[in-house]
């Protein structure tokens, strides 16, 4: 992980995902709504136990070479609402933003908000010239976040999942820095 931590931003801290925010990182995962755009449009399937164990690993595998994913919370609650990463696709092959946040916290702006801090921290500490971010084609609040933080559709992708071509969406460093 890359990331000076924490990343702080109005009303946000991003910092490494930790074991207690399991219960609300399990919450959205079986959110219908939550999940109604990601993969195949299904929740997981897992015991919260089996989950529990998958999101330790996850944790424990940190330090990985990716720049990170990190939670988000709201600062004036110290809540976790969701999480926000860069890293290698495993879809796409190229380094990808990625987020979901939990239901309650939508509308509010904060995904943009985490999504802005974590791509200017990664341009600023890496050499990564370009990043790039996949989203269901009926997704249109994260289409529209990826619009706002600088993302053009580049191109398009089937999803074996759904049968459906992906739009997916660039921005290159010059386009998300100030």
């Amino acid at each position: 992980m890359i990331f000076r931590n924490p990343i702080k931003t109005s009303r946000l801290i991003l910092q490494p995902e930790s074991i207690a925010d399991f219960p609300r990182f399990y919450s959205m995962t079986i959110d219908p709504e939550v999940m109604k755009h990601i993969g195949d449009g299904t929740v997981f399937h897992w015991t919260e136990d089996v989950a529990f164990e998958k999101y330790q690993e996850r944790i424990s595998n940190q330090g990985n070479q990716d720049p990170g994913n990190l939670a988000v919370y709201r600062k004036d609650m110290n809540q976790y609402i969701g999480w926000c990463s860069i890293g290698e696709s495993r879809f796409l092959k190229k380094m990808e933003l990625s987020y979901r946040f939990c239901r309650d916290s939508w509308s509010n702006g904060y995904a943009t908000e985490a999504a802005r801090a974590i791509l200017i921290q990664t341009f600023d500490m890496t050499c990564i010239r370009q990043i790039f971010s996949c989203t269901h084609p009926e997704n249109s609040a994260s289409i529209a976040i990826l619009k706002k933080l600088g993302f053009v559709l580049s191109y398009h992708i089937v999803s074996r999942p759904i049968n459906r071509e992906m739009p997916v969406f660039l921005v290159t460093r010059e386009a998300a820095t100030p």
